[in-house]
């Protein structure tokens, strides 16, 4: 049923077409239920609950900053320091070997010669984030003394083992080192790759970046030397069993081929990475920004604070209507 507010004879009868407001009601046993129409809020309304409201912002707000900069200061920086490369691809691609060779794939397989070589970029890249070859970063560097720092004792140089610390593997330090300190990003479109590390010291990170890529081309450079020797001698044993001409061309072919490839690794120092930028020490960290996090906690403490106001200014009116109504 609907609750009509009394309205004096004359006035009613000079309304005109004019109707009083009508407030839904409802009446269930004990429960009384009041529908409101919502309406949009104005600027104005919100305005008029900031004002009411403005100590609950303020307070917030300021709470958000104090948060923010609090959490800005208890935490390390991290410098990033980043090196640009241009993957080194081969230029003969798979016409490395002569076609006439193509016939002879077995024999060459037996020697470890590869007819049909891959994509030398993606070895390169491949080899760049390997278990194998960061472990052996680490281990040729000592990394793993830095990066468990808090566990090294540097005066009797060894690990502490008291109070039941355990001395972390070389698996530890891999999985520190590669999902937290070095990052691979690779352009697709330049075909470009940066190599970044971030690290509390940035000569440090500049230092392990630079020797990163020097590190990957030493190894590439010496597989390729290694398989190539291997492959020679194996090739050159097959030619002294051989009377075959024609086996005996192909083997020679093979060897030359197997030569010219450890003479363009030697001569190469950028075997499969040329540095384009090579990384400095970076001179701010990247991962404290005040400026940043003071506009951020600002805007999120003044929306939450304006967003409390608005939810207890309109638990407020509900009650008072309640209240209203009940009498």
């Amino acid at each position: 049923m609907y609750a009509r507010n009394k309205i004096p004879e004359s006035k009613r009868k000079g309304a005109g077409t004019e109707l009083p407001s009508v407030t839904p009601v409802s009446v269930q046993g004990d429960k009384t239920s009041i529908y409101v129409d919502e309406a949009e809020i104005s600027l104005l309304d919100l305005w008029r609950v900031i004002s009411k409201y403005w100590m609950l912002v303020l307070g917030v707000t300021l709470s958000a900053i104090m948060l923010a900069g609090l959490t800005l200061w208890l935490e390390v920086p991290l410098y990033r320091a980043e090196v640009l490369l241009a993957p080194v691809t081969d230029q003969n691609g798979n016409n490395r070997y002569p076609q006439s060779l193509a016939a002879f794939g077995s024999i060459a397989a037996l020697a470890g010669v590869n007819l049909n070589r891959g994509d030398k970029k993606s070895e390169s890249l491949a080899t760049l984030k390997s278990r194998r070859f960061n472990e052996e970063f680490i281990r040729n560097n000592k990394l793993d003394r830095i990066l468990f720092s808090d566990r090294w004792d540097e005066k009797n140089k060894r690990w502490n083992d008291s109070d039941n610390t355990e001395i972390p593997t070389l698996w530890d330090s891999y999985k520190v080192f590669d999902k937290r300190i070095r990052h691979i990003r690779e352009d697709r479109s330049t075909g470009l790759v940066t190599l970044s590390i971030e690290w509390k010291d940035p000569d440090v990170a500049a230092q392990w970046a630079n020797k990163l890529v020097s590190s990957v081309n030493r190894d590439l450079r010496q597989q390729t030397v290694d398989a190539s020797n291997q492959a020679i001698a194996y090739l050159q044993k097959q030619l002294g069993q051989t009377s075959v001409v024609e086996l005996q061309q192909v083997l020679h072919q093979l060897i030359e081929s197997e030569m010219k490839k450890i003479i363009f690794a030697n001569i190469n120092e950028a075997y499969a990475f040329k540095v384009i930028d090579p990384a400095t020490a970076p001179e701010e960290p990247f991962n404290v920004r005040w400026l940043v996090m003071l506009v951020m906690s600002t805007i999120l403490g003044l929306v939450l604070g304006i967003t409390l106001a608005l939810i207890l200014n309109a638990v407020r009116i509900k009650r008072d209507t309640v209240n209203e109504s009940a009498t």
